[in-house]
């Protein structure tokens, strides 16, 4: 089951976060161009975009050819993800934790940008993922590092539940929910439904992140907040 999280499902607040977060250093500067650099040219491929928000990245791979079919529990990320990307793509309200509506080999490229996080379980996203890849597809993914999540009082191998209050979005800060998971279960999850690990990414931010935020830019340089992992359908 995944998470609801009012900064994503609530209409108002939806808006706000598609707003700050097209450009803020996280997003801009560090989690969307390593993303990209991840999967690389994607022109011609069928792509499903799982878990696609208000359509940041959706955009992106359209505008480089590709193919895009996109997906969001939220129905209110679903509405802005149509209104960006008009007629160039299709965009499905589905929860990752259910069955998938599509056919089985239906995509060449699944991308998941910073959306794992909010399931408890993987096993049946992971399993619908290698589902609907053609033989030999790839699943690039980005998540929140162990790193990012750690409780110095809490079982790090433990998948854990993370209460945290996020800034930047209105006069008070937000409550936010999401998974805390181990590297190794990360990793295994992957392996376990199928899938050959080709590379992990602790993405670095862009050269101009600190020139927009100091101190943020700063620390993405010397702590893993994010985790990419790329992998390929066996």
């Amino acid at each position: 089951m995944s998470l609801e999280n009012d900064l994503y499902t609530d209409p108002k607040l939806a808006r706000v976060y598609a707003s700050v977060s097209a450009g803020n250093v996280c997003n801009a500067e560090y989690e969307r161009p390593a993303m990209r650099g991840a999967v690389g040219d994607p022109r011609g491929l069928a792509v499903l975009d799982a878990g696609c928000a208000a359509g940041e990245h959706a955009a992106w791979l359209v505008g480089n050819g590709a193919q895009v079919t996109a997906v969001d529990a939220s129905p209110a990320m679903v509405a802005l993800a149509r209104e960006r990307l008009g007629d160039r793509g299709r965009v499905l309200q589905a929860d990752l934790a259910q069955p998938l509506p599509f056919e089985n080999a239906s995509f060449d490229t699944i991308f998941s940008s910073m959306t794992l996080h909010y399931l408890a379980s993987w096993t049946n996203a992971l399993a619908e993922f290698a589902r609907i890849l053609r033989p030999r597809g790839r699943l690039v993914f980005s998540t929140h590092h162990p790193y990012l999540t750690i409780d110095p009082e809490a079982d790090y191998h433990a998948v854990r539940l993370v209460r945290d209050r996020w800034t930047g979005f209105g006069p008070d800060p937000i409550e936010v929910q999401f998974y805390h998971r181990p590297l190794e279960r990360i990793l295994s999850d992957v392996v376990a439904a199928g899938f050959s690990i080709v590379r992990l990414i602790e993405p670095l931010p862009t050269a101009d992140a600190p020139n927009r935020e100091s101190d943020l830019g700063r620390r993405l340089r010397t702590q893993p907040w994010f985790l990419i992992v790329d992998a390929v359908l066996q």
